[in-house]
């Protein structure tokens, strides 16, 4: 940073050895340092003649002094810095120029004449305080970035309703995948930065909150954000070293300003609803089906005319478990500062009500951060606190315990919801639950309290030379308490049950680190950092159950209720260590060439007692070709910067205690007439056990034309990971099925571009993002496993395969090939058992038998290509912001069709393009019969479905009054935005942007939003 690149300046010989001791000491605990100078050319004598010193004072247009303002003599290695009343002083040379530079603020030069007080007037420079941008451990400006790091800034995120900080970034980063799991109330998130490298590990990227490392999970507000950097290169990440292998999120949080308080109030109302619907079949199709299909396979019609005649449409499920909910939110803050300290305050209310009955997620937060800065030392808190109530939808399986939406997607329509009786109807035939009885019924409550934040406390012994301690605790308690009731199948056969799972977490910090900037001889810059971090992970908890209940009044709050025979009861607590060593150094040579150095060392507690330690590496270069000679004159060129980097980085998310003996119980025995719980080992020891390690290349290009109305950057990569964590079949002699060992890679490869464009500048304005990012995932090595199959759900066969050369789960089942249309096509095909009307499937590899040697990948989660893009339209006070996302080439799998194309059950209902079958009346459909199922053959490429879409994710429409003449009222927003208004897809799910696996998920809402920002 430019802030840093300041001469030396010695006032007293005194000085110059303490300086001198102190750099010997930090070169002796690992900085590097290069010296391109003797001694007495960087530090000159300083002059036994008494000198004049010319004074002054530096400030902004506003009048406040500005502290820290950089003070140079203009061609020579002479200068200071302002005070924190932004006072200065320097000694007088007539004819000499003195530079003031401050970075926010514009270069201004002042040619000495006479020695008199100076008043400096900054002036902001906008486009620099955009530059300044996040590091591990530190922040660069962008144009010395030698790493892959992309930036959103407050002013990118998205005004619509956002419960997590993933929403205002999905879409808003190249090479940055986020797909919602589940689209309920507070619903998780995946997000996979420059594709997936692991199988059996986890793939989700670091988050770093104000300096802690930690996941936040649903307990940070989108709105105390000030910026997120999303760090994507080895360069970027190998400061963090084990757990930098999939991305590094960085989450920086809102600070007030010098000046007067500040309020600020928020709020928005949105309405939502389902934003798709699948289209079932109403009570009469579904009753003339249910007869075709019957008459069909020579089978007795079920229901008569007269019944079809009086069913009508029937009982439409999802009317009855669906509606129009609401959001709600409400902000306020106070922030300020003076010339040393600032502080911000919030508070925070978020309510969301989901579309599917008795679902919901509360939110309510609090956020303090102060920060004090004095001539040597700086210290500050970041505090965060929160109490989150998820009210979640009943999820399940198959049968009586499936959940609400696949009941709701299933259920008979000609049954009505309610009996003659008044009470929830059942079906005799259906092994399915009342759909309106579970939502009603069944709770499912997790309530959890959450408080995490860091203290920091920095000394500078010198300008160039500081040392920062930080300290961070991050605590959570959690309970979930679950009722069944006994009025649904689910609960009838135990007359109830109850559970309450309770569990705590806690994380502890400590990390020291040194930091050194400075400037020798002008042309070569140092910014330095060495650090020490350690920090554990603590878990426990406890559950406990009962059932058979005297009555449902009770819910959970009162086990004791229960059949004391069927109570259960469990604990588990466990706890993990990281111990770390890390140093970075950047240097700059004439503002033309970077390099950036960075290495970590881990130990890890998870990991063998020969593997604890890891070894992380990395280096970039950059080259900025614009401050070459022969670009400095080409005008429409504004910026050209060419970077390379390659390092190591590693994962150790494994979870606990794998590479150690574990005991656990194992059945009764029976000792002298005396019943035992045995304890038996439940798992091998693996000594050996170690890092996954990426080793990832970037190379890229950053550049701005015509005075930065065009900018963007290119980036290529390609990442390796190896040592993969995977589960090996052992002999069975030992006693055990498996082994986690280190064996096997995966490769990761794509380009990443972004655009920012200007395309109108004045009263009107228009600005265009879009960044477009590709991806290949390979897998290259299983060692000696030929294959790894998986991803089985209920008794359907497996439905992934990990292969070398194939992207990591690869959907695998059997090709379609039409429609067998006469007996004589089946007589000459590999499935001589069909009948016309069924499936073909493609004899794979031509032994003229369909088994389980036909099935071939059918697609992959992998997108072969993202994008977002973003367009602004503003004319004086009114904008208008058209956020489009869309995902090209990834495939889904689509539980819930296969559940309509192979029930488990006749009489469960359909998506209504069932009617279209083939039938010898209607030979041309691509439907077949549906007059058999075939579950052994149900993943196939019917289900595995394009998942492709172009998504208008966000319009917003907003006036903001400014300048008002109000004494209490500075200026105040208004807008109306609407959220997933239309996308355009094949797929026929719910949302195709639910992952690779879709089961029966939480439907997408339309959101429509009126919101209020108001200025005090």
């Amino acid at each position: 940073m430019k802030a840093h690149y300041k001469f030396h300046v010695l006032y007293k010989a005194v000085f110059l050895d303490i300086k001198s001791k102190l750099l010997a000491v930090l070169c002796c605990v690992g900085c590097i340092s290069v010296t391109f100078a003797s001694p007495t050319e960087i530090f000159p004598k300083i002059s036994q003649e008494v000198q004049q010193n010319i004074t002054g004072v530096v400030k902004d247009k506003a009048g406040t002094p500005l502290a820290g303002v950089n003070v140079l003599v203009k061609g020579e290695m002479k200068g200071t810095t302002t005070d924190f009343d932004g006072k200065f002083s320097i000694a007088f040379q007539a004819g000499k120029t003195l530079v003031f530079y401050y970075i926010g603020f514009s270069t201004k030069e002042v040619e000495l004449t006479e020695n008199k007080p100076l008043t400096i007037v900054l002036e902001n420079d906008i486009s620099q305080l955009d530059e300044i941008v996040v590091i591990g451990y530190g922040s660069v400006k962008k144009s010395d970035l030698t790493g892959a790091v992309t930036s959103v800034s407050e002013k990118d995120f998205p005004k619509g309703a956002q419960s997590s900080l993933l929403n205002v970034i999905q879409g808003k980063a190249a090479g940055v995948q986020i797909t919602q799991q589940s689209a309920s109330p507070g619903g998780g998130f995946s997000v996979r930065i420059r594709g997936a490298g692991s199988i059996t590990a986890g793939n989700e990227p670091l988050y770093v909150i104000d300096g802690l490392p930690r996941d936040p999970s649903n307990a940070i507000n989108p709105g105390d954000i000030e910026s997120i950097e999303i760090l994507k290169d080895a360069s970027a990440t190998a400061i963090y070293g084990s757990r930098g292998a999939n991305g590094v999120v960085l989450i920086t949080t809102k600070k007030g300003k010098e000046g007067k308080v500040k309020i600020n109030y928020s709020t928005y109302y949105s309405v939502q609803n389902v934003a798709k619907r699948l289209d079932l079949l109403n009570g009469t199709e579904y009753a003339n089906f249910i007869n075709d299909i019957s008459t069909d396979n020579n089978q007795s019609a079920i229901f008569t005319q007269e019944e079809i005649s009086q069913i009508g449409e029937g009982t439409d499920w999802w009317d009855q478990v669906l509606g129009t909910a609401s959001v709600i939110n409400h902000q306020v803050s106070v922030s300020g500062g003076s010339n040393n300290t600032n502080y911000y305050l919030s508070l925070n209310h978020f309510d969301e009500e989901g579309i599917i009955l008795n679902t919901g997620f509360q939110r309510t937060m609090a956020r303090v951060n102060i920060n004090h800065e004095s001539k040597n030392y700086k210290f500050g808190i970041n505090l965060n606190t929160s109490l989150v109530q998820d009210q979640d939808v009943p999820y399940g399986d198959i049968n009586a315990a499936a959940g609400v939406i696949t009941t709701a997607l299933q259920m008979d329509p000609t049954l009505p919801v309610f009996d003659e009786n008044g009470d929830y109807s059942e079906s005799m035939i259906i092994d399915l639950d009342n759909p309106l009885a579970q939502a009603e019924t069944i709770s499912i409550l997790a309530r959890t309290n959450r408080t995490f934040g860091n203290a920091y406390f920095e000394y500078s012994f010198l300008d160039e030379l500081s040392a920062k301690i930080n300290l961070a605790n991050d605590r959570s308690t959690g309970r979930t308490d679950t009722y069944i009731s006994s009025v649904t199948k689910r609960g009838q056969a135990s007359n109830g049950s109850a559970g309450i799972a309770s569990s705590e977490s806690w994380s502890n910090l400590l990390e020291f680190t040194v930091n050194y900037n400075d400037i020798i001889a002008e042309d070569h810059s140092i910014n330095a950092v060495l650090g020490y971090s350690y920090q554990d992970f603590n878990n426990r908890g406890f559950g406990a159950g009962s059932s058979n209940f005297p009555t449902d009044a009770f819910l959970t709050n009162n086990l004791g209720a229960g059949d004391q025979e069927r109570f259960t009861v469990s604990s588990e607590r466990s706890k993990n260590q990281l111990l770390s060593y890390l140093g970075r150094v950047n240097y700059g040579f004439k503002d033309k060439y970077l390099a950036t150095f960075s290495f970590r060392i881990d130990g890890s507690s998870r990991f063998g007692i020969d593997e604890k330690y890891g070894y992380f590496p990395s280096l970039a270069l950059a080259w900025k070709l614009k401050n070459e000679s022969f670009l400095a004159n080409v005008d429409f060129i504004s910026s050209l910067k060419l970077r390379s980097s390659y390092g190591i980085t590693g994962n150790q998310e494994i979870g606990n205690y794998n590479s150690l003996v574990l005991l656990g119980t194992t059945g009764d025995a029976v000792f002298n007439g005396q019943q035992f719980e045995s304890i038996a080992p439940s798992q091998l020891e693996n000594p050996d056990l170690k890092w996954e390690r990426t080793g990832q290349l970037n190379i890229g290009l950053d550049f701005g034309f015509f005075n930065d109305r065009i900018n963007g950057s290119i980036e290529y990569y390609k990442k390796k990971t190896s040592d993969l964590l995977l589960a090996l079949p052992i002999p069975e002699t030992s006693g055990f099925g498996s082994s986690l060992q280190n064996i096997g890679d995966v490769e990761n490869s794509g380009l990443e571009f972004l655009l920012e464009t200007k395309n109108f500048i004045g009263d009107f304005n228009w600005s265009t993002s879009l960044n477009l990012s590709t991806l290949k995932n390979e897998v290259t090595n299983l060692g000696e496993l030929p294959l790894i199959l998986g991803g089985s759900l209920r008794f359907l066969p497996e439905s992934t395969i990990i292969r070398v050369g194939d992207p990591i789960n690869s959907f695998y089942g059997y090709n379609v090939d039409g429609i067998f249309q006469t007996q004589d096509e089946v007589n000459n095909s590999a499935q001589p058992d069909a009948n016309p009307g069924d499936i073909r499937y493609t004899d794979s590899n031509g032994d003229g038998i369909i088994n389980v040697d036909d099935r071939v990948i059918l697609g992959d989660g992998f997108p072969d290509f993202f994008f977002g893009i973003t367009n602004t339209f503003s004319y004086k006070n009114l904008s208008l912001n058209l956020f489009f996302q869309g995902v090209l080439g990834a495939e889904r799998l689509n539980y819930t069709r296969i559940d309509t194309e192979n029930p488990i059950e006749l009489r469960r209902n359909r998506q209504s393009y069932v009617l279209d079958r083939w039938t010898p009346e209607n030979p041309s459909t691509e439907h077949p019969s549906f007059l058999t199922n075939d579950f052994s053959r149900a993943i196939n490429s019917r289900v595995v479905e394009d998942g492709s879409y172009f998504r208008l994710r966000e319009i917003t429409l907003s006036y903001n009054f400014q300048h008002l003449n109000n004494k209490f009222i500075n200026d105040f927003s208004i807008y109306v935005t609407g959220q997933n208004l239309f996308t355009i897809t094949d797929y026929t799910g719910f949302n195709p942007d639910i992952g690779g696996t879709d089961y029966n998920s939480y439907p997408l809402s339309k959101i429509y939003t009126l919101g209020v920002n108001i200025n005090f």
